[in-house]
């Protein structure tokens, strides 16, 4: 299980990955993801890539990573080791 570290509002595993999906095709074939997930953040495991996905919307920007380890993608939604980016 992971620390409980994490801020209230951090999707993990199968949440993140559906919300991440989401925000990548949007709807009626443009991309909603400035509007309808403007606060959405988390991590999950893709096992097709075999790599942890890491991704912030927090400023409706979508930023995503491609991360090794678990601890990397949580590092990701940090600034500074203390806070989360946002």
């Amino acid at each position: 299980m992971k620390r409980c570290t994490l801020t209230i509002g951090c999707l993990l595993g199968d949440q993140a990955a559906a919300c991440l999906m989401r925000l990548i095709t949007g709807e009626k074939g443009s991309r909603n993801y400035s509007y309808s997930c403007g606060e959405e953040y988390g991590y999950f495991y893709d096992p097709f890539l075999k790599k942890w996905m890491a991704f912030d919307n927090r400023h409706n920007t979508c930023l995503v990573e491609q991360c090794n380890t678990s601890k990397e993608a949580e590092n990701f939604l940090y600034d500074d080791g203390a806070l989360f980016a946002a």
